[in-house]
């Protein structure tokens, strides 16, 4: 079990489930609810922060602006960028 709490801890762990539920958000507003279905560009962004965020974490542990939570708010922040830009 407490292999398990340290898995969740894990701030790869943080940023794959927000970068995974941006991804369903997106394809489920692309298919159902937006009148035309987003560029492969836009479905981009929300998993390209996220990929900056592991780049940058793997040269710089400690620093204080790879803080997970503000990575995981840009991701989300991200997708509804993303939808609003393309409501019409």
């Amino acid at each position: 079990m407490s292999k398990l709490k340290e898995l969740i801890k894990s701030p790869h762990i943080h940023i794959a489930l927000a970068t995974g539920f941006s991804i369903i958000i997106l394809a489920y507003f692309s298919k159902k609810i937006l009148t035309e279905p987003l560029s492969y560009l836009q479905l981009a962004l929300p998993p390209f922060i996220a990929t900056i965020y592991e780049s940058l974490f793997e040269k710089n542990k400690e620093s204080k602006f790879l803080t997970t939570w503000y990575w995981v708010v840009a991701i989300v922040a991200a997708t509804a960028l993303v939808i609003v830009s393309s409501w019409k």
